[in-house]
């Protein structure tokens, strides 16, 4: 398994690639390689087939993330990217959608069970605001968001979509995460 070329603090894992940044926002209180080195896992499979930038993101419970400070920072450390792919799980999910539209080198955004019963306002006016290619609400049919997933039908922007994606829960398995990221960076 691949480890990070660069650590930067506890804040930022970094495998450095060519062209694009795929740039995933832990869920609260997520590190940057997460549970049983969940992001670490992902990051270097997804590597090996595409080549691109990986930076994950912690998500320390105490702070409040600023995405356009986040980006600043890594400049410093991966220059020459021409586009972000951004993957945002759970909170991580919730500050991509505010926040996202802020960043035009983000093209496309996939936004994991981000909760729809917290700040929806925020994740709402940030969303109808993204100018990039496509933002895709990933939700597993037993998250607790789930069920309020038709307010999103209220996001006036043809870029933004949702996806249910069958027998997964709040913390999407390995492999379905692989699975779904594979088909939005192919595509």
């Amino acid at each position: 398994m691949k480890k990070y070329d660069i650590v930067i603090g506890k804040q930022f894992g970094i495998i450095k690639g060519e062209k694009n940044i795929v740039f995933i926002k832990t869920g609260r209180g997520g590190s940057v390689e997460g549970y049983e080195n969940k992001y670490l896992d992902i990051c270097s499979l997804l590597f090996e087939k595409y080549g691109y930038t990986f930076v994950v993101s912690a998500n320390p419970k105490d702070s409040v993330c600023d995405l356009e400070e986040e980006i600043k920072c890594i400049d410093k450390y991966v220059v020459d990217f021409k586009e972000i792919f951004f993957v945002g799980i759970s909170n991580g999910a919730s500050i991509g959608a505010a926040q996202c539209s802020k960043i035009k080198r983000i093209r496309n955004a996939v936004l994991i069970n981000a909760p729809l019963m917290i700040n929806f306002h925020k994740i709402k006016e940030g969303a109808q605001n993204f100018r990039g290619d496509r933002m895709c609400f990933l939700y597993g049919e037993d998250d607790p968001s789930f069920r309020y997933i038709e307010i999103l039908k209220s996001i006036k922007n043809t870029a933004c979509k949702y996806k249910i994606i069958k027998g997964e829960g709040h913390d999407f398995s390995k492999e379905s995460l692989i699975s779904e990221l594979n088909y939005f960076l192919m595509s």
